[in-house]
C-alpha cells in the first residue's frame, strides 16, 4: 500500500510536489523511439472532499493524453425500519444524481459510492491534475451535498448506531 500523508490544503499539496513534476508523473513522458513503451501503472491520489474519502487514478491514454478516474466511498445507505424515510430520500437523491457526469451506485452491501472519469489537460502537471479533480467533483457537488445532508455526517454514518 502506498504511504499516506495527510494534506489539509491544496496549496500544501502543490508545495509538496514542488516546481518540477514528481517522478510518478514524469513516467507519462514520451517513450523512447528505440524501444517499445512498457505498461505504466496508474498514479494513485488519495484525498477527502466534504469528508468523503476519494481515490483518484491517473492513467495514460495514448502518447499525449491521460485520464483521471475518481472513486468516492460515501458510506452506508440507511436500512432500518426507523430510517425508511431517510432511505427513500437518499435513493431519490441518487436517482437525481444521474444528471451529472458522475455515476452514483449502491453496492450489494448497501454502500453508496460515486465515480467519474475526466481527461486531464496537457501538459500533465500537478495543477492540471487538481483542476481536473475539482472540475469533476464540482459537477456533482450539489447532489453530493444533498446526499450527505440526507444521510448525516460521516461520524453518524460510521457509528454502530447508524440507521
Amino acid at each position: 500500500m502506498d504511504p499516506v500523508v495527510s494534506i489539509a490544503e491544496h496549496t500544501e499539496f502543490l508545495d509538496r510536489l514542488g516546481a518540477s513534476l514528481p517522478s510518478e508523473l514524469n513516467r507519462f513522458g514520451k517513450a523512447r523511439q528505440d524501444r517499445p513503451a512498457k505498461a505504466v501503472p496508474p498514479v494513485v491520489l488519495r484525498f477527502t472532499y466534504r469528508d468523503v474519502p476519494f481515490i483518484g487514478r491517473i492513467q495514460r491514454q495514448g502518447p499525449a493524453a491521460a485520464t483521471l478516474h475518481l472513486t468516492g466511498e460515501i458510506g452506508p445507505l440507511p436500512f432500518s425500519a426507523r430510517a425508511a424515510r431517510r432511505r427513500r430520500r437518499a435513493l431519490a437523491t441518487l436517482a437525481a444524481g444521474g444528471d451529472t457526469r458522475l455515476t452514483w451506485r449502491v453496492s450489494a452491501q448497501q454502500e453508496v459510492t460515486v465515480e467519474g472519469t475526466i481527461t486531464l489537460a496537457q501538459p500533465l502537471t500537478p495543477a492540471a491534475t487538481v483542476a481536473g479533480a475539482l472540475q469533476l467533483l464540482l459537477q456533482g457537488d450539489c447532489c453530493l451535498s444533498l446526499l450527505l445532508d440526507v444521510l448525516g455526517d460521516a461520524d453518524e454514518l460510521n457509528s454502530s448506531l447508524a440507521a
